[in-house]
């Protein structure tokens, strides 16, 4: 498969393609006077191509992205970064052929974390359950909205007391450009996300996901599939491409 090929199958290229189909299928449907009714409940199919529609779509084509799970992809990229650039994942793939000193700081890196790890319970089984929410759930707890964050941390300090450790990592400034290092496909995502915003909104807005019977429920994981599918086809399609991921 050439590089040509693989850009045409670009998730961020799928999903435009999605959303013209939602656009047209919602015109049309529109036309029809496709729609639901049963007692005080009417709902009706609308059209993004007429005037309202049309002022929806330029009013929220930038705040669409807000939806977007975009801090959390940002943090993962980061950490997928250090991990990448302080030599700490090269070293989970080839564990019998490390030298004394890759080894040492591994197991160095390893306790980190299983420290990490255990403050982690520490936060949730323990004392005031600091990352648990106010009912002493997850729902709305510190643990579920900064999951993401947690997890940077995770791979994040492993990744730079193996680094500090084997000497990859000299200065403050390595430091800083190994979370940097896998940003640039980092963008292809963003694009992707942004698409795939506009697609999510755009069922919303002309009542097709209530039409078709998808629950709030539903919704969720069909966002979570549209944001978070894409993550490794595009390193795959960055690889592939030629451009070093």
């Amino acid at each position: 498969m050439n590089k040509r090929s693989l850009g045409w199958l670009h998730p961020a290229v799928i999903y435009l393609i999605m959303l013209i189909l939602v656009i047209v299928v919602s015109w049309i449907g529109s036309i029809m006077e496709i729609g639901r009714a049963g007692g005080n409940d009417e709902l009706a199919l609308r059209s993004v191509l007429g005037v309202p529609g049309l002022r929806w779509a330029v009013r929220t084509a930038a705040s669409c992205l807000g939806n977007a799970p975009v801090g959390n992809a940002l943090m993962l990229f980061m950490a997928i970064g250090a991990g990448r650039g302080s030599g700490l994942f090269r070293a989970l793939s080839r564990l019998r052929n490390l030298s004394p000193k890759e080894s040492t700081a591994f197991y160095i890196s390893l306790v980190v974390l299983a420290i990490y790890i255990f403050l982690i319970v520490l936060g949730v089984f323990a004392g005031s359950h600091l990352l648990l929410g106010i009912t002493g759930t997850l729902k709305g707890s510190p643990l579920y909205d900064g999951f993401m964050f947690l997890v940077m941390l995770g791979i994040g300090l492993p990744s730079l007391v193996y680094g500090l450790s084997t000497e990859t990592f000299r200065t403050a400034g390595d430091c800083v450009n190994a979370f940097c290092t896998i940003l640039p496909p980092f963008a292809h995502f963003l694009v992707t996300m942004l698409v795939g915003a506009q697609l999510l909104q755009t069922l919303e807005y002309t009542n097709i996901d209530v039409l078709l019977g998808i629950t709030d429920n539903a919704m969720r994981i069909i966002s979570f599939l549209v944001y978070w599918l894409p993550l490794p086809i595009i390193l795959v399609w960055y690889q592939k491409s030629g451009k070093e991921v």
